[in-house]
């Protein structure tokens, strides 16, 4: 097979994943370009095949469980309320009153933002970290870690 096909269809391919983000079909489509560079010298068909059939494994492998599997969600936004239990933050300020509350901030946001009002049963200092117990409306239930 002459070697354009080979990189007629892996730019199709990338163009397809571009088109429709799965993070599947890329890895195919750069072994297809590889195989095409390849194909320029090589001019046996089963050569080719083998050669795609292994760098599209190998890709998929290491995109798919290599790369893909390190990415986390850097947001909580649409996540349940549930989802952000036990997630720890700073508190950035405290309000005089009876009754504790205040301003946390998170390092990674939590439900779309990473400062939020909090109210407590127990005292918090500017600096305390706390844990998220509940999620009250706009407001966060926090309890000081120990």
């Amino acid at each position: 097979m002459d070697y354009w096909w080979w990189l007629a269809a892996g730019a199709a391919m990338i163009v397809l994943e571009i088109l429709a983000p799965s993070f599947v079909i890329i890895w195919f489509g750069i072994a297809a370009i590889i195989t095409g560079i390849v194909a320029y010298w090589v001019m046996d068909l089963a050569s080719q095949l083998g050669l795609f059939a292994t760098l599209s494994a190998i890709f998929f492998a290491v995109g798919w469980f290599g790369i893909l599997r390190h990415w986390k969600l850097k947001t909580g936004a649409g996540q349940s309320k549930e989802a952000v239990f036990g997630e720890t933050g700073i508190v950035a300020s405290v309000k005089a009153g009876d009754f504790p509350s205040g301003k946390v901030r998170f390092q990674v946001p939590v439900l779309g933002d990473d400062v939020w009002e909090f109210i407590s049963d127990e005292s918090l200092a500017v600096g305390d970290r706390c844990s998220i117990v509940d999620v009250l409306g706009s407001k966060l239930k926090v309890r000081k870690n120990v």
